[in-house]
């Protein structure tokens, strides 16, 4: 423990600031005559995810235990630094006071050391994990936390199992690893406290503050603390880094709070403040801010997501839910097969007949029926001219269409695709990731195709004019212009995911535009959506912790975001408004002069 309390030491010691004249304040110093809580040191030496680590962890109880109470609870990285009762930020005492005013509630201490791989040789100086665990924006140090940690503290308390109950704090490189955990794991930790965090290009994080401002708010919120005669090295500027972070959490309209003080790169200020940062952390839920509005030619999140319409619901069903698009009217529809849970595209290629429930509809008014309950093996979905449904039917290769009594019409035969899209002249284009091509089809002997050099299309989508086709792939969605005799041009790709969740594969899947020309891409970390150039705007979560497979803008007025995840169907208003790609060119509004 003080091998680590003293390796703090020598990182913040050194850029104490002259000025600094910060002071404990009367709750952060013992009192007598209230309850106090009890601290317990353990040691963990066989973690799974950081491997060949050793630590120190203390486990804080608060006055008046009981072990039948399910209290909330707060993290601390470099914990051996905050538990000191005297040290420079006496978090146990601070705990002590602040529940004894009522002016947070009792709570459970967990303080973390970071990891040390021991040493071979008698005296020799372990070699520290801490900016591996720490700086790196990645899930696994939260993971160590949440799998490795709380179940051990769970042996001694009973811990809430509220998100909202659960916070993390941390200092430097802790800051941003509080942060991180936040970010990356919001189903779990709600409220965050970073002191002059480093988010710099220690490992990577230099990358948050445009990541806030093109992702949709997620629901924490967050403590800021930073000195304006911070760092200024290789790994960047501490002081502007957060005040970037600052401007972007104001931007997205998250629950903040930044000082910034006179001080260096160390805990003085943060130690002093301790008890107001836990008093604004705990207290009661208010009003959100709304995001910064969208302005003119620059495409942002707040000028497609609604305060307060979020997710929702639709569907939910034991077999797994599959194919979904829309009708002139605004009616959903979706095939249902008779499997107990999901499976891939390839998957049901291969195994053709499985999906044999029928095709269901979604109206308007939320009632769902029966539409076509004798279409078996219904892949993929799309209305043509006159709201005629087509369908590409797994297993047979062919792409039939439907009529109102429900009598189908075999269009194309011994085809596979992943995706397709019907235009205004009755010309469908059709992707097949696996020999990396678009198909062009206009009649039975008449097929073109468009190779892909390294590229897997999957999903597909036309602009309103139809002078656009947007083609999602593995790397990328590539836009080309459709020519006069409706083949498209050369694919540029334009719109690049975001790698904003640090995942190794943001492989993109089902595709829309609205009739603003704004391309969505349904993808394994939410929807990303782009302005009519490829720029993106951001990223909307997705409605589980699952990828979103499929979307649809539909439902009254057009202007409901329908979302298939997890085998669920979900739906949120949104400003935007869909269109049927088969129907005539919408053209952008000529300005008056």
């Amino acid at each position: 423990m003080f091998r680590h309390l003293l390796v703090l030491a020598l990182v913040l010691a050194p850029f104490v600031h002259a000025g600094e004249d910060y002071k404990f304040t009367a709750d952060s110093e013992e009192r007598p005559n209230i309850p106090h809580g009890v601290v317990t040191e353990y040691k963990l030496n066989d973690s799974k995810l950081f491997p060949g680590t050793a630590r120190s962890y203390w486990i804080y109880l608060p006055p008046n235990f009981n072990k039948e109470t399910a209290y909330p609870f707060m993290v601390f990285f470099d914990g051996g630094g905050a538990v000191q009762p005297k040290g420079g930020f006496r978090a146990p005492v601070v705990f002590d006071n602040l529940i004894a005013d009522k002016s947070i509630p009792p709570l459970v201490g967990i303080f973390i050391n970071p990891g040390s791989v021991p040493p071979i040789a008698p005296g020799a100086t372990g070699r520290s994990t801490r900016s591996y665990e720490y700086d790196t924006p990645t899930d696994l140090n939260a993971s160590f936390v949440i799998d490795e940690i709380i179940p051990l503290v769970a042996k001694q308390a009973k811990l809430s199992d509220k998100p909202e109950d659960h916070a993390v704090w941390g200092i430097s490189s802790g800051g941003i690893a509080a942060f991180t955990a936040a970010w990356f794991r919001p189903d779990y930790f709600r409220k965050v406290i970073s002191y002059i965090g480093s988010y710099t290009n220690i490992q990577g994080g230099f990358w948050y503050p445009s990541a806030i401002r093109k992702t949709e708010r997620k629901p924490f919120r967050i403590f800021l603390q930073e000195g304006s005669n911070d760092l200024d090295n290789v790994h960047g500027n501490w002081p502007l880094s957060n005040q970037e972070m600052a401007n972007a959490l104001k931007f997205a309209g998250y629950d903040y709070k930044f000082t910034m003080g006179d001080g260096g790169h160390s805990g003085k200020q943060g130690g002093a403040i301790l008890p107001e940062a836990l008093r604004w952390l705990w207290r009661p839920a208010e009003p959100l801010p709304n995001p910064t509005p969208e302005v003119p030619n620059d495409m942002a999140l707040s000028g497609i997501l609604i305060p307060g319409e979020g997710w929702q619901l639709v569907e939910e069903r034991k077999t797994c839910i599959g194919a979904m698009c829309s009708d002139s009217s605004g009616n959903v529809y979706f095939s249902d097969s008779d499997r107990s849970s999901c499976e891939s595209p390839l998957s049901l290629l291969a195994n053709p007949g499985k999906l044999d429930e029928g095709i269901f509809k979604i109206s308007n008014n939320g009632a769902i029926t029966p539409y076509l309950p004798n279409a078996h093996s219904v892949f993929k979905m799309s209305f043509g001219a006159n709201d005629r449904l087509y369908a590409f039917i797994t297993g047979k290769g062919h792409i039939v269409s439907f009529g109102e009594d429900g009598k189908s019409e075999v269009i194309a035969e011994n085809i596979m695709m992943d995706d397709f899209v019907i235009g205004q002249r009755g010309i469908i284009y059709f992707t097949e990731a696996v020999k990396n091509k678009i198909t062009v089809w206009e009649a039975p002997n008449k097929q073109r195709e468009i190779k892909l050099n390294n590229a897997h299309p999957i999903g597909i989508t036309l602009s309103p004019n139809q002078e656009t086709l947007a083609v999602s792939t593995d790397t990328a969605v590539g836009a080309c212009r459709v020519e006069a005799d409706g083949m498209p041009g050369p694919m540029i790709p334009v719109m690049r995911y975001s790698d904003f969740n640090r995942t190794s594969l943001n492989r993109g899947t089902g595709m829309l535009c609205d009739t603003r020309s704004r391309y969505y891409c349904a993808t394994i970390n939410g929807i990303e959506a782009y302005d009519t150039n490829g720029r993106q705007a951001g990223l909307i979560l997705p409605p589980t912790n699952k990828p979103v497979d499929s979307i649809v803008l539909s439902g009254p007025d057009m202007s409901y975001l329908f979302a298939l995840s997890d085998g669920k169907i979900y739906r949120r208003k949104v400003n935007a408004k869909g269109f049927l790609t088969s129907g005539p060119p919408i053209l952008p509004e000529v300005k008056k002069k």
